[in-house]
C-alpha cells in the first residue's frame, strides 16, 4: 500500500528523520511517498520516495487540497495511507492491527477511513467499541469531531478525493471536512490498540519557530539520529505546548520531569501518554456498546 505523506517547503528539513523513523518502524513492503513542491535531493532519505508536486505551491495554502486531489485522481490504489508530513513514529507498526483494520475497511464499502495512531487524542465518548475485538476496535459515532483528519489513516482513495473536493487547506480539511464526511453517512473505525504510536503534536510547529519535537521517541534512539546529523541536539523539545516548552538535552534521563514542567495539565496528562504508547500500544479499553 501507498503511504503518502504531504508536507511543505519548511517540513523538507525533517525529512530525512521522519524517513529514518519510518524505516526503522514501518515494513519495507508499503511505498511510502513524500509529497512536497520544488526539488529536493533524494539520497538524503532512508526510505521512500520524493514526489514533486509543483515548483511552488500556487495559490498558496488555499491551494493545498487542489494539489492533493490531482495527485490521487492520478494513482489508481483503492486505498492510501495519507497524513501530514511530521509526525514522528516511535514504535514499530503493529501489524495484527493493520490487517485487522485494513480487512474491516476492505470488507465494508460504508467504512470511509481507519485511523492508525491515537489521533486526534481521545475522546472515549465518541467511540463505540466493537464485541470480541482483539485489538479493541470501534467505530466513531455519527457526529464525531475530527472524524477527518491529516494524521497517519488508512483512506478509500474516492472518498478521500471526494473530501479533497469540498475543502481548501489542511485546517479545513479537518474541520469542514469532518462535517461533510459525517452528512455522508460513511463511518470511521480505529482501535484503541494504535497500530501506528506517534505524538500527535507535530515535530515542527510555529508555537517553536526552529525547534524539533521529539516527544515519545526513546532517547536511545534520538541519540543515534544525533549521531547520524538528522538534527542537532540544541534544537530539540519535548512537545509542542503553549508557553515554554521543556528542552531535550535537559531532560533526556528523565522525560517525565521534563513534562511536569509544561503548565497546561491537558497536554502534560497527553505527553505522558504518548510516553506510554512507547511502552504498551494499548492505551485504554472503553466499554464495549
Amino acid at each position: 500500500m501507498k503511504i503518502c505523506l504531504i508536507g511543505y517547503p519548511g517540513s523538507k528539513h525533517i525529512l530525512p528523520a521522519s524517513s529514518f523513523l519510518i524505516d526503522k518502524y514501518i515494513p519495507t513492503d508499503f511505498e511510502v511517498n513524500f509529497l512536497n513542491f520544488g526539488d529536493y535531493d533524494e539520497d538524503k532519505l532512508f526510505c521512500g520516495n520524493y514526489v514533486k508536486l509543483d515548483e511552488t505551491q500556487e495559490g498558496g495554502s488555499s491551494a493545498w487540497s487542489r494539489y492533493l486531489k490531482d495527485y490521487f485522481n492520478s494513482i489508481e490504489d483503492e486505498f492510501v495511507i495519507f497524513s501530514l508530513d511530521d509526525f514522528f513514529l516511535c514504535r514499530d507498526m503493529d501489524m495484527e492491527v493493520y490487517d485487522t483494520l485494513f480487512k474491516m475497511i476492505s470488507s465494508d464499502s460504508n467504512i470511509a477511513c481507519a485511523k492508525l495512531g491515537i489521533s486526534p487524542h481521545p475522546r472515549v465518548h465518541e467511540m463505540k467499541y466493537i464485541k470480541n475485538s482483539d485489538i479493541h476496535a470501534f467505530s466513531l459515532i455519527e457526529n464525531a469531531s475530527y472524524s477527518a483528519s491529516t494524521q497517519y489513516s488508512i483512506w478509500r482513495r474516492t472518498v478521500l478525493v471526494d473530501l479533497l473536493n469540498n475543502v481548501t487547506d489542511a485546517w479545513s480539511f479537518e474541520l469542514r471536512g469532518t462535517d461533510y464526511l459525517n452528512g455522508t453517512g460513511q463511518k470511521v473505525v480505529g482501535s484503541s490498540r494504535v497500530c501506528l504510536p506517534y505524538s500527535e503534536s507535530s515535530a515542527v510547529s510555529n508555537r517553536h519557530p526552529n525547534k524539533i519535537s521529539v516527544l515519545g521517541i526513546k532517547p536511545t534512539v534520538v541519540d543515534e539520529m544525533i549521531s547520524k546529523n538528522l538534527f542537532p541536539e540544541e534544537d530539540l523539545i519535548l512537545g509542542q505546548p503553549f508557553g515554554s516548552v521543556p528542552v531535550y538535552s535537559e531532560y533526556k534521563s528523565n522525560v517525565l520531569d521534563g513534562l511536569n514542567t509544561i503548565s497546561e495539565n491537558d497536554y502534560k496528562e497527553y505527553c505522558t501518554l504518548v510516553c506510554d504508547l512507547v511502552e504498551d500500544n494499548t492505551y485504554l479499553n472503553g466499554v464495549v456498546s
